[in-house]
């Protein structure tokens, strides 16, 4: 009894074991470098997805466009049955000699079953709209492709902002708790040093008041924390109820933005930005547009021929025997198409298309003052941001000593709780402003690439 209570026992343990592996396994964390998450947002972000299919689309528009000049084939098989056939009168003389001059008798044309099948091949020989159209298809095709890539490179910044933001706001969470540390040790000692009747009830008072707010912070920025792993998630395209680790840390990436002075320096090249190339393939698509109709005004030309087996009979057995002759008939022939007179209607259209193609120009020269006023709009954002990272740095380090010689003298007695309170929120200031400088600069980095094109 007892050696099978011990098997039981390391059987139900194995199957403990096991099933706890598999949980871990499931809800293991999947790490992301800066560049990973950008890499995985650019083929899976959701906007990324959407213009994948959107391109998909466009090949298939393509190839349903160059299939209308293709041979079209159409068959057809029909089986009537006439159950009561039409008669024609006729003059009786035609049977019977001897009939009077008046009299008719009445003959039935046709008999009772019939088969009909044919085939038909049409084939578009001239057509002017036809060969814009497969024109246009390209271009088509390459706008969508633009598409696809301006999507791209809005998930990588949004990929980029978003895990800047779960940097920030874990760096801001250890910070706060580092603090909380510090003050919560601070104030335990007080507190004793009160009870034994070394300090006031206001010192105690004013640093258990300023420990119960930086608790309330510390809780908040942890909810930041999580709402900010949310939003990259989304904005990867990954599942929300997944776990995912930033392997890359703040540092990591500031500490090469700020040696690195090459980008501000970047010439600027409208001709680059995936908006102005939009621009320009727009443009293309309004060129063959006019193009279009302007060829409506040509005829169109088409041929066809047309083969067709028929077979009668009496009854549905000889209609349906494949063995009997079937009559055959054969017709070749072109058709030409054209329209003289359309009541003005086509010339209006050919204006609008004029209009529609100086509209796309009229866009193209604004967007290229856009872009440049863009581009210098973030040359100086980015510069004053970097300016404003070395000033924060500066103020950081200055508040974080005169944070710790208020500490040092508040422990020896030399300062009030009032005084070390004061201190202790400018540098938690201090800390805030310094960090939001970097995230500052890593945003403004963002703009101004994409004002660059890149």
């Amino acid at each position: 009894m007892k050696n099978e209570y011990q098997k039981m026992k390391k059987h139900l343990l194995l199957g403990a074991l096991l099933i706890a592996g598999s949980t871990v396994a499931q809800q293991e964390a999947k790490p992301f470098t800066l560049a990973e998450a950008q890499d995985y947002a650019a083929q899976n972000a959701y906007t990324v997805q959407d213009k994948i299919l959107d391109y998909e689309k466009a090949r298939k528009t393509i190839k349903e466009t160059a299939a209308m000049g293709l041979p079209q084939i159409n068959g057809s098989f029909g089986y009537s049955y006439n159950a009561q056939i039409p008669q024609q009168p006729v003059p009786a003389r035609f049977f019977d000699p001897n009939a009077p001059e008046d009299e008719f008798a009445t003959v039935a044309f046709g008999v009772a079953h019939q088969n009909q099948a044919s085939i038909q091949l049409n084939q578009l020989l001239i057509d002017g709209s036809y060969f814009v159209a497969l024109q246009a298809t390209r271009v088509f095709k390459e706008t969508k492709s633009l598409e696809r890539e301006e999507a791209e490179i809005e998930a990588r910044k949004n990929v980029a902002q978003s895990y800047y933001g779960v940097l920030v706001a874990q760096k801001t969470e250890e910070i706060l708790e580092k603090n909380l540390k510090t003050l919560t040790k601070n104030f335990e000692e007080t507190r004793k040093l009160y009870e034994n009747g070394f300090v006031e009830d206001q010192d105690v008072t004013q640093l258990e008041l300023l420990v119960n707010n930086l608790s309330n912070n510390v809780r908040n920025a942890r909810r930041q924390v999580d709402l900010a792993q949310q939003l990259l998630k989304f904005n990867m395209g990954i599942d929300l109820q997944e776990q995912i680790v930033l392997t890359s840390s703040l540092e990591d990436i500031i500490n090469p933005v700020r040696s690195d002075l090459s980008l501000a320096s970047s010439p600027f090249q409208v001709d680059q930005h995936i908006s102005y190339r939009g621009l320009l393939s727009q443009e293309k698509g309004a060129q063959l547009s006019l193009s279009n109709e302007r060829a409506k005004y040509f005829p169109t030309l088409s041929g066809f021929v047309n083969h067709s087996q028929s077979n009668f009979g009496n009854s549905a057995s000889d209609v349906f025997d494949f063995d009997t002759y079937w009559i055959p008939g054969t017709t070749i022939g072109a058709s030409l198409n054209w329209q003289i007179f359309s009541g003005m209607g086509r010339q209006a259209k050919v204006q609008k298309a004029k209009i529609d193609l100086d509209r796309i120009r009229v866009a193209k020269t604004a967007t290229e003052s856009q872009l440049e006023l863009q581009y210098k709009q973030a040359i100086s954002d980015y510069e004053f941001a970097m300016d404003n990272l070395s000033n924060q740095m500066r103020n950081r380090d200055l508040s974080e000593r005169i944070r710790n010689r208020t500490l040092r003298k508040y422990q020896e007695g030399l300062a009030s709780s009032l005084e070390l309170t004061q201190v202790e929120n400018q540098y938690l200031e201090a800390e805030r402003n310094y960090i939001t400088s970097i995230l500052t600069v890593l945003n403004a980095k963002e703009a101004l690439e994409y004002a660059l094109g890149q």
